[in-house]
């Protein structure tokens, strides 16, 4: 960890740093805002109804009656915000070459972060509970991203990288399991003090570590180059010959045209049939298992509650018109054509994956779940037949902004695109009746597919990638 004790320039530095916080730069590049502004009004709306049901109820029964979730999201989308600002700041590749910037950018983001956590807990302290015990529920809640702020330091192997990751993801979705099924949030949030001082005396201190840690994702210009002690390689092995066994598989046409989506990773077929087969099954049992320990309620029951849940994961995929920076790259070797027909191949693509893989996670949802509630075939078959519907049109609309728009900004784009996540359990028929469900998917339909057709020809005539990028 840095040393507190600052030089006249590391001040300088850290002030210009905290000043970027306050600036229209800041506002423009980080296309979360949006999103972190709604959840802190809808956060408040929550703590509001919270505060009034305090009136006449207890805390946990306040609790049981409220979406404290929100208050959970409003965390995790500020850790977010401030993620993606400081990787803005430093994953450029002349980052490396401005002394003390990314240290700036490290340290001023702790700070940052540690205003907002405090902020955070002095608006759930209002509700009344005891501060240390909001600060408590806060940072808790924010220890999923004290492991996605942590960078090893480049000399770690990429196993240790990738399990870090993975570390982040499982503590990430114990932390969901933990607080969707049981009655965590009020366990928090009345812990005595001897409890919850120490314990967030150390996770600030972990938070405030690992944001420090983030000068080791800079771009290392010498790793690229040969080492002292080592030969360069021979020029007979340059030359095209016999490919070793070791040599990469080619792409299979199905990944070829995934790469318009997802350019880092694109999996085959089966592959993606796989996933989608069993992600959704094994996800819901889990939390199932989960909640029938923690809840003493029947495995059947548990995994009925958790169905919505299972329909957040039908849209859940890549950020195919958020991530356009692959998109000029693609368009030059000229496969495709005019920047019209590129885009209309992007559509295209994304158009094609959903109509294969979303039956197979509806059915992989719907059928256990007919058979755990129980319904009729004929129920459940018209369920899966609308939420099919609902996800695929969802999911196209997120192109709506580029027919209201004539150059959207990314924020929001990014809104449109995370709004199918928070809406199709609102629109599920397993929440609304199969005719009200079934209005709104034939809306989400029709809207998806004038979007599918027209947006096209916006887009085509935007910058790629965006002009903040």
């Amino acid at each position: 960890m840095a040393s507190l004790r600052l030089s006249p320039l590391e001040w300088s530095d850290l002030r210009r740093a905290l000043g970027l916080y306050f600036t229209a730069t800041f506002l423009r590049s980080n296309y979360m805002l949006l999103m972190l502004a709604c959840w802190v009004v809808a956060a408040a709306v929550t703590l509001w109804n919270i505060h009034a049901l305090l009136r006449h109820e207890t805390l946990a029964q306040a609790l049981s009656h409220a979406n404290i979730f929100n208050a959970i999201l409003v965390i995790m989308f500020a850790q977010n915000v401030l993620q993606l600002h400081a990787n803005n700041q430093i994953g450029g590749s002349q980052a490396p070459s401005i002394p003390g910037l990314a240290l700036a950018e490290a340290r001023a983001a702790s700070i940052v972060a540690s205003v907002t956590i405090l902020g955070f807990a002095g608006l759930t302290s209002l509700l009344p509970v005891p501060f240390h015990d909001a600060l408590f529920f806060v940072l808790f809640n924010a220890i999923p991203y004290a492991v996605q702020w942590y960078a090893p330091p480049r000399e770690q192997s990429g196993k240790k990288r990738v399990a870090i990751l993975f570390f982040g993801i499982a503590l990430m979705v114990g932390q969901f399991a933990l607080l969707l099924v049981s009655d965590a949030a009020y366990w928090m949030l009345t812990r005595p003090a001897v409890l919850t001082i120490p314990a967030s005396i150390i996770l600030f201190i972990g938070l405030i570590g690992s944001i420090l840690s983030l000068p080791n994702r800079l771009h290392d210009s010498k790793s690229l180059a040969p080492a002292a002690n080592e030969q360069p390689l021979p020029v007979e092995s340059t030359r095209s010959g016999p490919v070793g066994p070791s040599a990469q598989k080619p792409l299979t046409p199905y990944q070829l045209r995934q790469m318009l989506l997802a350019p880092t990773a694109p999996v085959t077929f089966r592959t993606d049939i796989l996933i989608s087969l069993i992600l959704i099954p094994v996800f819901l049992s889990v939390f199932a298992i989960i909640e029938v320990f923690l809840s003493h309620r029947s495995f059947s029951a548990a995994w009925v509650k958790s169905v919505g849940t299972g329909c957040v994961m039908l849209v859940i995929g890549d950020k195919w018109l958020l991530d356009r920076q692959h998109w000029p790259l693609l368009l030059v070797t000229g496969r495709f054509g005019s920047r019209l027909k590129f885009v209309q191949a992007v559509f295209k693509a994304k158009l094609s994956r959903m109509l294969i893989v979303t039956p197979i996670r509806v059915l992989s949802l719907v059928v256990p779940y007919a058979f755990l509630k129980p319904l009729f075939p004929a129920d459940a078959f018209y369920d899966a037949l609308d939420l099919i519907v609902l996800a695929v049109g969802m999911t196209l609309c997120s192109a709506l902004p580029f027919l209201l728009l004539r150059s959207p900004a990314k924020s929001i784009v990014f809104a449109f695109n995370l709004a199918p996540v928070l809406l199709i359990q609102l629109c599920s028929p397993f929440l609304l009746s199969l005719r009200h469900a079934a209005y709104l998917a034939i809306t989400a339909l029709v809207l998806g597919l004038l979007s599918y057709v027209f947006a096209p020809y916006r887009i085509s005539r935007s910058d790629w990638p965006y002009e903040n990028e």
